[in-house]
């Protein structure tokens, strides 16, 4: 039995919930299946209720109990089928194809190219319009900032762990960290074994999956030596987590601790530096308006406190806008938007519509995927509002 008292502190910060509105798609509605039903009850009913979270760790911030809640789920999609469920063939095929990620560069061609044959014929409503707008020759690309730095040939190397879609759908965001750090004189060392970070097996139940991913990861990122940068927030979470992966495994365990001790997320990592490069701000000139989302896994799910929008706000030719009501959760939820794209959708939309009314230029944040999420939910709001990763606005600073 789950120590739940049942207070419903998570309801309040559920984005699940306060979409749909069942209880079951709380954190205590689940906690109470498992503890009056058990696993055995796992129907496709049960795996779809058990599916319906985006891990976002908002729950496991508020629990006066300190329920481990993600831990908790994890452990209870580990014992469904791969192929029970709503969607359960999408997000199997989503896991398999993350085991190659070299893949996903044949997926940016073939997804560039039918941007540019069918976007304009699809209409406006169109899910593969919206899917295309990913694919834009210009979605990712820093359209004010006219130069870029090259890498230093003879930069200090540091070790670098970019994520899967920025390595390999979106190359422009590997120029912009590159170019980033060598305004500090680093050479990013992009090693050509990485696999994915394992997100997506561990957030399905897949834990044998992402310990699979992990070892290759370990066994790759133990070669070097010095901090471990990592560009995108979901895979330092990920990566930061490895110890707790391995815990039944004291080898394995240990190594992975000096791999996490070592990872360092990109702007904590800028931010220790000390060093900011701020643009100048000529007189009457008009500021870009910035809209700032904080990664889940950074703002819930993490020891370490996101400084992005402490550096953006320190570049002189940016203004940065926030909600009223405070960070919000953009729906995406690794495989969440593939297992419930109404949900997903509705949560995304909403958010959209509100970030719009501040008028914003850019938007932009760390996490590959709320990235995608972005740019599919501005498309769908018919905006032209750019979607950048942070590392692409900074390094116009």
């Amino acid at each position: 039995m789950s120590s739940c008292a049942k207070c419903g502190a998570c309801s309040v910060v559920c984005p699940v919930f306060r979409t749909s509105g069942r209880e079951s798609h709380t954190a205590r509605g689940k906690l109470h299946l498992l503890d009056t039903l058990g696993l055995a009850e796992s129907s496709n009913v049960f795996v779809d209720i058990f599916s319906a979270c985006l891990l976002c760790g908002a729950c496991m911030a508020v629990c006066p109990r300190h329920i481990d809640i993600s831990k908790e789920l994890v452990a209870a999609r580990n014992s469904f089928s791969s192929f029970a469920g709503p969607h359960a063939y999408e997000k199997y095929l989503t896991r398999k194809l993350l085991d190659y990620p070299g893949s996903l560069a044949g997926f940016r061609v073939l997804g560039r190219a039918g941007e540019k044959l069918l976007a304009d014929r699809l209409p406006e409503g169109s899910g593969l319009r919206r899917r295309l707008a990913l694919f834009k020759d210009d979605a990712l690309a820093v359209s004010f900032s006219e130069q870029r730095t090259q890498s230093v040939a003879d930069g200090t190397r540091l070790t670098w762990f970019p994520g899967c879609a920025s390595r390999y759908l979106f190359p422009d965001i590997l120029a912009s960290c590159r170019s980033l750090l060598a305004n500090y004189s680093f050479s990013l060392d992009c090693p050509d074994d990485l696999a994915c970070c394992g997100l997506a097996d561990w957030a399905a139940g897949d834990l044998e999956g992402a310990r699979k991913n992990g070892r290759k990861n370990i066994e790759t990122l133990e070669a070097g030596n010095g901090p471990i940068l990592v560009s995108c927030a979901s895979c330092f979470a990920q990566l930061k987590k490895y110890p707790d992966l391995f815990a039944d495994n004291k080898k394995w365990q240990v190594r992975a601790e000096q791999v996490a001790a070592r990872v360092v997320e990109l702007s904590d990592f800028l931010e220790d530096l000390g060093k900011y490069k701020q643009n100048k701000d000529a007189a009457g000139t008009k500021k870009t308006r910035v809209f700032y989302h904080d990664p889940c896994h950074m703002r819930h799910g993490s020891a370490t406190v996101d400084k992005a929008r402490e550096q953006l706000q320190r570049i002189t030719g940016i203004e940065v806008l926030d909600l009223p009501g405070g960070p919000r959760c953009c729906g995406q939820g690794g495989l969440f938007h593939v297992a419930h794209p109404e949900i997903s959708a509705r949560i995304r939309d909403e958010l959209v519509k509100d970030v719009l009314a501040l008028k914003p230029d850019v938007v932009t944040t760390t996490c590959s995927g709320c990235l995608m999420q972005w740019q599919q939910g501005l498309a769908a709001a018919g905006s032209e509002v750019q979607v950048l990763h942070l590392a692409q606005v900074l390094e116009r600073g």
